[in-house]
């Protein structure tokens, strides 16, 4: 299948080229590296970094990308990014492309890896084969089966509708519990009969009931639909992946265990105008500005102290932390959400990740702000 083909391709050359780039840029870099740009719109440049994030994990196929550069691509350009003077490197690449590329040796390593690619995308971009019907005429081959979609995807779509039917108006578990086994009970559904049902981007996993009458009422609304609440899916799950690996340190829970005992100072000025705050929070987004420069003004100093002291007394490691937090935020920055929302989902990364006081977290991530973590000094 497309989508485990390139995956595993990206992956086998990701051990030796990825460096420090995360695997959305490394991606998009292998496509800027074979695709010859032939007009003002370049589809490699408009694919979104998120996309090619789940091209390499495997979690989308590439077809829509591969029919939009197969026919410019230079896979001349390609192996040159590719070659090294590593000997350890090259025998780690031959190694690695052996079974797919037999002929593969330290002489023609990079030509053979990239005609490897090539021959991914010109796959991916070939539309269906198409067969005789009994009737003589030509035909799209017969989609897969509803149990074979359910084998081949249905964790993974049950798990990107976080295993409740997102059917519209529909909340229906995902799951079923008899006699204590916890079992799956839902249908994959194809949103759009006519793109590939390969695509994990073009199913959903539905509860039966919701997944039949999508199916018996395909209309374009309602495709058009469906393939809304699929975005909105793929948005929130793309969301929780980015901090699922985000661990914080035990320490953390300690500060924000103290922050709604904190006192708060005499004579303090609440109109204080935080400069950090002004330069980097965006004009238009009032409401923030003004819930931020509230948290600064009666919590910075004491938040701050807090850190330090947790730092000095060893059950802290601060500066780790604030490489953390700053990680984090360039994460989904990287992804294009807007202040607001990379605000909240930060603040949801602590709160999740201690259990503690969702207001102390917005606190926390506000003292980030100031601290120059979170967010880039807008230019003037």
């Amino acid at each position: 299948m497309a989508y485990t083909e390139f995956s595993e391709f990206a992956k086998a050359l990701a051990v030796t080229f990825q460096g420090g780039r995360s695997p959305a840029q490394f991606t998009q870099d292998l496509f800027k590296a074979i695709y010859l740009p032939v007009a003002d719109e370049n589809p490699v440049e408009e694919t979104l970094l998120r996309t090619y994030k789940s091209y390499f994990y495997g979690v989308h196929d590439i077809t829509t990308l591969a029919k939009k550069i197969s026919d410019s691509l230079d896979p001349s350009a390609f192996a040159e990014t590719i070659t090294t003077e590593t000997d350890a490197s090259v025998e780690r690449l031959c190694a690695e492309f052996k079974d797919k590329s037999p002929n593969i040796n330290a002489d023609n390593y990079n030509t053979e890896i990239a005609a490897r690619f090539q021959s991914i995308i010109e796959k991916a971009a070939t539309p269906k084969r198409k067969k005789k019907t009994s009737a003589g005429k030509s035909t799209e081959e017969k989609a897969e089966p509803q149990d074979s979609l359910k084998d081949r995807y249905g964790v993974v779509l049950v798990t990107e509708a976080g295993s409740v039917c997102p059917g519209d108006g529909c909340s229906n578990s995902l799951f079923k519990n008899e006699d204590g086994h916890l079992g799956l009970l839902f249908d994959v559904a194809v949103i759009d009969p006519s793109l590939p049902d390969t695509d994990t981007g073009n199913l959903i996993a539905l509860c039966p009931e919701c997944c039949s009458k999508f199916n018996l009422n395909k209309t374009p609304d309602a495709i058009s639909k469906m393939k809304r609440i699929k975005a909105d899916l793929l948005e929130a799950y793309n969301e929780r992946e980015i901090t699922s690996d985000q661990k914080v340190q035990e320490g953390v829970r300690c500060v924000l265990e103290k922050i709604p005992s904190m006192l708060r100072p005499d004579k303090i000025d609440l109109n204080y105008d935080p400069v950090p705050l002004r330069q980097k929070i965006e004009a238009d987004n009032v409401a923030l500005y003004l819930k931020a420069q509230g948290h600064v003004n009666v919590y910075y100093p004491s938040v701050h102290e807090t850190f330090q002291e947790m730092g000095r007394e060893g059950k802290l490691r601060f500066k780790p932390f604030c490489l953390q937090v700053k990680m984090n935020y360039l994460n989904l920055k990287e992804e294009g959400y807007d202040q607001k929302r990379i605000y909240y989902l930060m603040t949801k990364w602590l709160y999740d990740a201690t259990n503690e006081d969702w207001d102390s977290c917005e606190i926390v991530i506000s003292y980030f702000i100031q601290k120059c973590e979170v967010f880039d000094v807008i230019a003037e």
